[in-house]
């Protein structure tokens, strides 16, 4: 079966695009959060250099990281799929415009939920954004070996039946990977086409420690903003380098919330602040995302479900179909790989 399936969009729910809050300003949630991203697959976050095997990202003091970018792309890309958000991602990948209902945010004044959450930029516009990651930092990652992957470079989207089955020929929806049960390698690299990659991850139940600055939110982006990060029990996050090869299963647990009131910080005891952890984090948690959890009629998260369902299905292997597939059956929908030869 194909190792990835598409969330589809809703376009009948409406973006509510709307000015975002002022910096200058607090009249929204306030405050930070704290937590740790378990690897449930080997996982791999390549660094820049041209090591041979590739090398696992670092900060300077030489430590295990996911960048903070990574995590809000992340986490963006999860808003941006649920909220609805503009379309702003997938114009970038697609390379082909959404219909104007959906288009990407370009007024500073009229801006989607994921753009007044995590900032926008479009030609001379530039606007920071409410939500900050700090790197996740894994002191002690558990050793996997050295790998060659398989090839990751296809399919493209030329397979427009899969890409383009929305309304009209829009954009289906936004690319997500399955979990996987076992991790697809290669003997050694293939010279011809390189496409396949010498890399070294590490290994299952590495834990990182992160966290999130966040300020002035709205209780609808406070929540949507729990929910992409905590999901739902049988739910997992996929992130980093491989992802169709089986790479990048992780479990997003938070462990601290402080939230702030900035109208008392300064004439209160506490300082205004108000904090969640234990078995308190977890019901405030259960509370603040019930509006996604116990929504099962809407396509988008009954999508993400399947796709991002954990424990992964046993009797499911996942690898992209043959060329000669595809040659065959050009116009056969996703869904139809779930017999075909495999690469």
């Amino acid at each position: 079966m194909n190792p990835y399936d598409f969330v589809r969009i809703d376009r009948q729910q409406p973006l509510h695009k709307k000015q975002p809050s002022d910096h200058a300003r607090f009249i929204g949630i306030t405050g930070k959060l704290e937590g740790t991203i378990t690897t449930l697959t080997p996982l791999f976050i390549p660094r820049s250099t041209r090591d041979t095997p590739k090398r696992f990202q670092t900060n300077a003091a030489g430590q295990h990281i996911i960048p903070g970018s990574s995590l809000k792309g992340l986490i963006r890309t999860l808003v941006e799929t649920i909220g609805p958000g503009c379309e702003r991602l997938l114009d970038e990948k697609a390379n082909r415009s959404s219909s104007e209902k959906h288009s990407p945010c370009s007024q500073p004044d009229s801006l989607c939920i994921a753009c007044r959450m995590f900032g926008l930029i479009f030609r001379e516009t530039l606007l920071e954004g409410h939500v900050r990651f700090d790197d996740a930092v894994c002191n002690n990652p558990v050793p996997y070996g050295e790998m060659y992957t398989p090839i990751l470079g296809s399919p493209k989207q030329r397979h427009s039946v899969w890409y383009f089955a929305g309304p009209g020929g829009a954009a289906t929806g936004y690319k997500y990977y399955f979990h996987s049960r076992t991790v697809r390698t290669k003997e050694t690299a293939d010279k011809k086409v390189k496409l396949n990659q010498h890399i070294a991850p590490i290994g299952i139940n590495s834990v990182f420690t992160f966290s999130a600055n966040f300020d002035n939110l709205s209780e609808d982006e406070w929540q949507i903003l729990l929910f992409a990060l905590v999901l739902e029990p049988a739910m997992r996050h996929k992130i980093g380098y491989a992802k169709p090869a089986g790479l990048g299963s992780i479990e997003v647990a938070l462990t601290r919330i402080e939230t702030i009131d900035m109208q008392r910080r300064y004439i209160s005891p506490d300082g205004g602040k108000t904090v969640h952890e234990g078995g308190m984090l977890q019901a405030y948690i259960r509370t603040q995302t019930q509006r996604f959890t116990a929504d099962h009629t809407s396509v988008t998260l009954n999508d993400l479900r399947r796709i991002w369902q954990w424990p992964p299905p046993i009797n499911v292997e996942y690898d992209y179909p043959t060329q000669e597939w595809f040659n065959k059956n050009p116009t056969a929908p996703i869904s139809a790989t779930h017999d075909a030869p495999k690469q």
